[in-house]
């Protein structure tokens, strides 16, 4: 195996359900993160409070084990793509060694970053988070936990990123959660808007997701650690409101029902 660099590592869970849509994969937990949202599950490795120096090789070594129950790796965060030198040298090697298809969900933040890792090893699934419409720069600011000045190239970055997953890769997926007093059902018609307008072509599968916010005990901000989680019906009527918008496969996801397409 080619040498690599250590990465900063959260954890990690060898077989997981959720995180590719309707395939089982080996998911990857990279510590750190651009963005502050304020209701982020994932806020202690997110501000690199959970992290640990792994070399690739160990990494390798379990995903190894794992491969024949699972169709994907997938690294998510954090945001992977800080580390994206690192995490291209290990994508390489995962592929050689295991020849597993290979995902990221990505705040897309880093679009050069993006496609550097497409341009180097390929990528079978991207998962985008799209927090907020992409018509409101102030909002998307606010909901990501930065200043409204930084809205409008924020919102430039996530736009090209899309573009780019969109040209070069098979399977894109769009995923906007909803989180209360930020992002209801009127924003998710609004960011399906806004992507209608981009008229993504290229990848032979694209996905919209519409999340449930979930007050889990990881969130560091307690307005959004004791609010309540989205109404499972107000997610379903903003994913169906996005499939009349989008036209694509629409799914929404929650608690009490999971993954269910529109």
């Amino acid at each position: 195996m080619r040498n690599v660099a250590k990465l900063f590592v959260a954890g990690w869970k060898e077989t997981s359900l959720v995180d590719v849509l309707g395939h089982v994969s080996f998911t990857l937990w990279l510590s750190f993160c651009n963005f502050r949202c304020p209701w982020c599950s994932n806020a202690k490795l997110a501000r690199g409070m959970i992290r640990r120096a792994v070399n690739a090789s160990e990494l390798v070594e379990v995903i190894e084990d794992a491969s024949p129950f699972v169709d994907y790796f997938h690294v998510t965060g954090g945001e992977p793509t800080l580390q994206f030198r690192q995490l291209t040298g290990l994508y390489r090697s995962v592929r050689e060694k295991t020849g597993l298809l290979l995902s990221i969900d990505t705040n897309a933040s880093i679009p050069l970053a993006l496609r550097f890792i497409i341009e180097k090893v390929g990528l079978d699934h991207v998962a985008i988070d799209v927090k907020a419409p992409l018509s409101d720069p102030a909002l998307y600011a606010t909901t990501v936990g930065h200043p409204l000045s930084m809205g409008a190239r924020i919102v430039e970055q996530v736009v090209e990123s899309i573009r780019i997953a969109a040209s070069k890769i098979n399977f894109l997926e769009l995923r906007t959660t909803m989180v209360p007093d930020l992002i209801g059902k009127n924003e998710v018609e609004r960011i399906a808007s806004d992507l209608a307008k981009l008229k993504i072509e290229g990848p032979e599968r694209l996905v919209y997701v519409v999340q449930q916010f979930i007050p889990y005990e990881t969130i560091l901000d307690p307005k959004y650690r004791s609010a309540k989680r989205t109404p499972p019906e107000l997610v379903k009527k903003a994913a169906r409101r996005a499939k009349d918008i989008l036209g694509v496969e629409v799914y929404y996801r929650t608690l009490e029902e999971g993954t269910v397409k529109v």
